[in-house]
């Protein structure tokens, strides 16, 4: 279900092309999940495609098809249109990209441009990462194109879309929506979160949103909701994030708080994995309803009077797809801030 391409090639959907495949994929595998891709309306929602290996995620229409390959140490994620016409293909493509970069993205893109019409240039900035995007057509104008890359640690992130004419048209406010949503994540960027009263504090992603608030006798609660991860019926499928930070009894440790939080969760969740994690404890643990099936990430840390539980929760089908997006927020956690919120 996907394009693939080859750094710095890449594979031309619509219409044919004189460039190799990369051995993970066939041509034939291009066709078949192009043909089976199902169809979607207009102003579908956007989902979070999210990459903690390669750190970047992006917006797509939930309607679209997506898969990935690995060619030469560059990393793809391929999204694809629902197929439209006669041949029942899909009609426009947006390539998710990461490797690595010995030359600049000008020359990196040079492979992408070739042959074509370049119409739009602009400097471009994700996450104090600087590149270039450009907007270019076949040289007949019945391809259009468009490339963003960004450079960082010499490392090269990007987006690529590839459609006929009409597709692109159609589709270019989705195009601007996934080019807007393309973020780098990185930790150290995130936004600090602060709350009056407490010491701790920390870094949410701008994706996702504060969604409650509790706080007395010494207690806090805030609820967080990621972003749409997946669709079902209809409705959005989001993963949450719960933190809690509540007073430490005197000589207390985070074992004992860890001990304590488990027998008030009780044996219908079930640890699949405890570890270590930093100065402070991780669970995974998964939990089962007669409607469905979760997983929860829990990290424990205590300090001086007061202990912070952070946890991450997501359905089993999108859980493995994020998990390290917590382990992310989690390594933001700072339990003894400076300059607090009084």
């Amino acid at each position: 279900m996907c394009t693939t391409s080859s750094s710095p090639r890449r594979l031309q959907i619509i219409g044919s092309s004189s460039r190799a495949l990369p051995a993970a994929v066939s041509f034939a595998s291009v066709l078949f999940a192009a043909t089976t891709a199902c169809r979607s309306g207009a102003n579908e929602t956007l989902v979070t495609s999210f990459n903690g290996k390669q750190g970047v995620s992006v917006g797509y229409p939930a309607g679209w098809r997506t898969d990935q390959a690995e060619q030469d140490g560059v990393w793809y994620r391929y999204f694809l249109a629902p197929p439209t016409g006669p041949k029942n293909q899909a009609p426009l493509s947006v390539t998710l990209l990461a490797g690595p970069l010995s030359t600049s993205v000008d020359e990196y893109a040079k492979s992408y441009l070739a042959g074509n019409k370049v119409s739009t240039t602009g400097d471009e900035t994700r996450q104090g990462a600087k590149g270039r995007s450009w907007i270019f057509s076949s040289a007949d104008g019945l391809t259009h194109q468009r490339l963003l890359l960004v450079s960082r640690e010499e490392r090269v992130y990007g987006l690529y879309a590839q459609g006929e004419a009409a597709a692109f048209r159609a589709h270019e406010g989705t195009l601007d929506e996934m080019w807007t949503s393309f973020t780098l994540e990185r930790p150290e960027q995130y936004p600090t979160r602060r709350w009056r009263g407490s010491s701790v504090t920390l870094g949410v992603p701008p994706s996702w949103r504060e969604t409650q608030r509790f706080s007395g006798r010494g207690k806090l609660l805030v609820h967080f909701a990621s972003p749409p991860l997946a669709v079902d019926d209809g409705q959005p499928v989001n993963a949450s994030l719960m933190m809690t930070v509540e007073p430490l009894p005197e000589g207390g440790s985070v074992q004992r708080y860890y001990e304590a939080t488990r027998a008030e969760l009780g044996e219908n969740f079930v640890v699949v994995s405890h570890s270590a994690w930093g100065d402070g404890l991780v669970d995974v643990m998964r939990t089962e309803t007669p409607l469905s099936v979760t997983y929860v990430k829990r990290f424990y840390r205590a300090t001086g009077d007061h202990a912070c539980s952070l946890a991450f929760e997501a359905r089993d089908d999108v859980f493995w797809r994020v998990d390290t997006w917590a382990d992310m927020i989690a390594s933001t956690l700072d339990m003894n801030a400076a300059g607090a919120v009084p």
